[in-house]
């Protein structure tokens, strides 16, 4: 029985459930397409030597947008020669691609001064105006940045642009969009360090046929700057190189977990109950089962420690929608984090695994929200941040509550009881899987 609220939210677990997973409607017009802008592939450290501004101009930066607004007069867009946040710069490190393209142009200077001008975009990838109180640049500061160099007949007298849209993360470390959980206090990796794994891994295609590469040169990155590798983002960076092979396994196989669950929900006496049905094989990561292994921990065993597993809710299991790659907008939604490792030596015989089940809270009665909503995580900082961007707003019934419990697999089934106090109320969950029916995983 597990009788201590114990809540854990992976960074982005609300965007990737609200966006990826969810497909809630954007508050952009109608016609406006979710973005799919890519990271711009010019990857610099800078010297920030004055804060300025720059008018803005449509750039080959914004080709990646394939949607459309239907409001061109939206006050919020910026329009040709709306003024921008930008700094004058002196690059200290460069990638190599966007380091020809200006040797092209001339500029041989191993330390060039350049421009950095902001371009926030909202929903539908295009620009708008910049409205944060935080200032973009601070004169002196030295950071990393991504974003994507302007083209030459956009630059400033013969000194290159580089536009960066993910404003909200660079330049780092002062925006600290790039880094996961992790006390304000926290030392983090330089800029420096940053720069130089980002565009080592950059460098690399991904897919299949990059995946061991990745690895190999996370890895190699961690040996031989072995005290960087275990700082934040650099610690997360590899990680995600090294665990992608093994998640990408993972995702192959059926989960043994899969299947249609019986949930007894009761919140202060009121009991009520429903069911959801998974996909059949793991949608993502998970590494909430133990705390965060060190970088040399996870070069002896590169295993994933979890894995979530997407499914949908009703009232009974033949109300349960069938697969679908974006479900109706009413679709309650439901997640099941598992400690389960497919990959790991000795697993299939593992009868106890800890997890996290979250679901959206209409699978539930209104009645009982009171008490689910102390079990919903506060949201972080690039979460929200992420979702004021894309103007979207999380209603109540939306809101996703946490339950922490511990999944027992014997010869009865796959089981779960838990019973939480908290705030002087008392939540009462049981799950029980009833069949091993599951929903193809649409993607």
């Amino acid at each position: 029985m597990n009788r201590k609220p114990r809540v854990a939210l992976a960074a982005g677990a609300v965007v990737l459930a609200l966006i990826a997973v969810a497909g809630l409607r954007s508050a952009a017009p109608a016609g406006a397409a979710l973005c799919s802008l890519r990271p711009g592939t010019t990857m610099a450290v800078v010297r920030i030597e004055q804060d300025t501004t720059l008018p803005f101009v449509v750039s080959r930066s914004e080709a990646l947008s394939a949607s459309r607004t239907g409001r061109e007069d939206d006050a919020y867009l910026a329009t040709d020669g709306t003024l921008m946040p930008a700094g004058r710069v002196r690059v200290l490190q460069l990638d190599s691609i966007s380091r020809a393209i200006l040797g092209a142009a001339g500029i041989t200077n191993r330390q060039p001064a350049a421009f950095l001008r902001a371009a926030p975009y909202r929903a539908d990838c295009r620009t708008v105006r910049w409205t944060d109180t935080i200032p973009f640049v601070v004169r002196g500061e030295v950071g990393f940045v991504r974003g994507t160099l302007a083209p030459a007949e956009q630059w400033v007298e013969g000194v290159p642009v580089i536009i960066v849209a993910d404003a909200w993360n660079y330049p780092y470390p002062r925006r600290r969009g790039l880094v996961f959980r992790v006390p304000p206090d926290a030392p983090l990796a330089s800029p420096g360090a940053v720069f130089s794994l980002t565009v080592l891994l950059d460098a690399v295609p991904r897919g299949v046929a990059g995946d061991s590469a990745r690895r190999a040169r996370a890895l190699e990155w961690a040996r031989i700057h072995a005290r960087a590798a275990e700082l934040e983002p650099v610690r997360n960076q590899i990680r995600q190189a090294v665990l992608e092979p093994d998640m990408r396994v993972a995702r192959d196989a059926p989960s043994r977990l899969r299947g249609t669950y019986r949930v007894d929900l009761e919140v202060n006496g009121e009991r009520v109950t429903w069911y959801f049905r998974t996909h059949d094989r793991p949608g993502y990561s998970w590494h909430g089962g133990e705390p965060a292994q060190s970088t040399a921990a996870l070069a002896a065993a590169p295993h994933i420690s979890g894995y979530r597993l997407v499914g949908y809710s009703g009232a009974t299991p033949d109300s349960i929608p069938a697969t679908m790659l974006r479900p109706p907008l009413q679709t309650p939604l439901v997640w099941l984090a598992t400690s389960d490792r497919p990959t790991t030596p000795g697993n299939a015989e593992r009868r106890a695994l800890s997890g996290i089940f979250e679901f959206i809270m209409s699978a539930a009665p209104e009645s009982m929200w009171d008490t689910l909503e102390l079990f919903v995580p506060p949201m972080n900082p690039v979460d929200s941040m992420m979702l004021t961007r894309v103007n979207r707003l999380v209603p109540r019934s939306r809101k996703q509550p946490q339950i922490p419990l511990t999944l027992h697999l014997d010869a009865r089934g796959i089981r779960a009881d838990t019973v939480l106090r908290v705030a002087g109320r008392e939540l009462k969950l049981r799950l029980e899987r009833i069949d091993t029916l599951s929903n193809t995983r649409p993607f």
